[in-house]
């Protein structure tokens, strides 16, 4: 392994994680205009950047003056290097973190010439720019130092690989179920939309009885208007009990009496009250907009909608992909929050 030891490998393999993880986030937030935590896990760090470049430190110690070499290792290693991280995750996780498809002689989304040409010259900025400043690091640290703050950066990132895989799989397994689920969405959706319409017609209706009880009760009245009110209550009642008449009517007449007998003894001003329909499709509203909220995640019963760590893998990542139906639309539920506050910054910044 060189000249350094296995401590100095493992500090600079994180060191290597921490600054490709800078470099990623800094680029692509510059890139998309807002800030973006980049990369597989949710911490500093990106494995593939410690990889690559301890690779090619190893592979190209003792020939740091020669830039064609440097060159080659970089553009070859790079390429093979994304290639095969690329597709392993892609297979585990049905999902890539990268696509290159949009770019010139790609292949399969996964690599591309341009990108390696970057590879290229990233590896001569490493190996003669960057590398002896971060060999320089560690050089003088004794073991007890060594070992603590590995120890320390090791734990963390273990347990960031860990919960990352657990999120990135639980993904997968949102993505099926929303594909699954496609069709109950689309009903779920009309029927909302069909909701809404009588929620409409149902507070024209209302507001419609409310004038005529202000009416009656300004010219005849509150004992005139209770009673207007009960007669209303009764007729909604009876409208949304549909078939069953019988019981329906004797609740009716019990509302009507209460109401009446309650207006009796009434002094000051009546407000009419929200009809018994209007509040059942509000409930119903309620119900079917949570069960989509629920469908759009991808979740079911037991695991309950999205959380927060695969809402940010998607929110870190927004130009992942995924053959998988269903991917694109899981995506969108988790940076919705992120086109809204946009949206409304930009409408605020339009009337500034």
């Amino acid at each position: 392994m060189g000249s350094y030891t296995v401590l100095q490998w493992a500090t600079f393999f994180m060191l290597y994680c921490i600054f490709g993880w800078c470099y990623e986030c800094t680029y692509c937030s510059v890139k998309s205009g807002h800030l973006q935590n980049r990369g597989f896990c949710h911490g500093p760090w990106i494995p593939i950047y410690g990889v690559g470049s301890c690779l090619l430190v190893l592979l190209t110690h003792g020939h740091e003056e020669n830039l064609l070499y440097l060159f080659c290792v970089g553009f070859i290693g790079g390429t093979c290097l994304e290639l095969v991280t690329g597709v392993t995750m892609n297979k585990l996780f049905h999902m890539r973190w990268w696509d290159y498809s949009q770019n010139p002689l790609n292949f399969h989304g996964y690599i591309c010439v341009p990108a390696s040409i970057g590879w290229g010259c990233a590896a001569i900025f490493l190996m003669r720019i960057l590398h002896p400043r971060i060999s320089a690091i560690p050089a003088d640290w004794s073991y007890i130092t060594f070992v603590i703050i590995n120890t320390m950066f090791y734990t963390l990132f273990v347990e960031d690989v860990i919960l990352s895989t657990i999120g990135a799989l639980e993904l997968k397994e949102r993505v099926a179920r929303l594909a699954a689920n496609s069709e109950e969405i689309q009903n779920l959706r009309k029927s909302i939309a069909e909701v809404y319409e009588r929620l409409a017609d149902a507070r024209a209706e209302l507001e419609l009885s409310a004038e005529e009880f202000r009416t009656v009760q300004k010219t005849e009245g509150n004992v005139a208007a209770a009673k207007f009110m009960a007669s209303t209550v009764k007729d909604s009642t009876l409208a949304v009990a549909g078939t069953v008449k019988d019981s329906t009517l004797a609740v009716a007449d019990s509302v009507k009496s209460s109401v009446s007998a309650m207006a009796s003894s009434v002094g000051g001003a009546l407000s009419f009250p929200p009809t018994r329909k209007l509040r059942d499709l509000e409930a119903n509203r309620e119900r079917l907009e949570e069960r989509l909220a629920l469908l759009e995640d991808g979740g079911n019963e037991h695991s309950g909608k999205m959380p927060w760590w695969i809402k940010t893998m998607l929110r870190n990542n927004p130009e992942a992909v995924s053959e998988d139906a269903g991917f694109n639309d899981l995506k969108t539920a988790a940076l919705k929050p992120l086109h809204e506050k946009k949206q409304n910054e930009s409408s605020l910044g339009g009337k500034a």
